[in-house]
């Protein structure tokens, strides 16, 4: 009998150390910020050949062209590229038949890049 008695307190006593308090204060660590970027925009160009007065890019048809991204002087080699709204795989694109495109790169922690103007067409442009 007194083996059931010290066992009955010896559970109790641990249950007692053992319990939840609602008192207890959560200490939370301030996280230094993820994207120290996010306020840097990026720059897209392409190899086609740029006429600065109309601010656009031009390509033979069916002439593919590779665009790069920076941000400052650093090339940015895993950004995404959008061709008219839509997501093209890697860097480089072409286009078979007369047309003007909208390209624009982004990358997550940095400001998307302003589009571009690329026109594919015969020469003279």
């Amino acid at each position: 009998m007194k083996k059931i008695f010290f066992f009955i307190a010896i559970t109790s006593l641990s249950l007692g150390f053992t319990s939840c308090s609602e008192d207890d204060t959560v200490m939370e660590v301030p996280v230094p910020n993820p994207n120290p970027n996010v306020e840097k925009q990026l720059t897209i160009t392409s190899t086609g050949s740029y006429d600065k007065d109309k601010d656009m890019y031009y390509s033979p048809i069916g002439m593919e062209v590779t665009f790069t991204t920076k941000n400052e002087s650093n090339t940015i080699t895993d950004a995404v590229y959008y061709v008219d709204g839509v997501r093209i795989i890697g860097n480089k694109y072409k286009h078979t038949t007369i047309a003007t495109v909208q390209v624009q790169a982004r990358r997550a922690g940095y400001l998307d890049s302003n589009n571009i103007k690329v026109q594919f067409a015969q020469k003279p442009y």
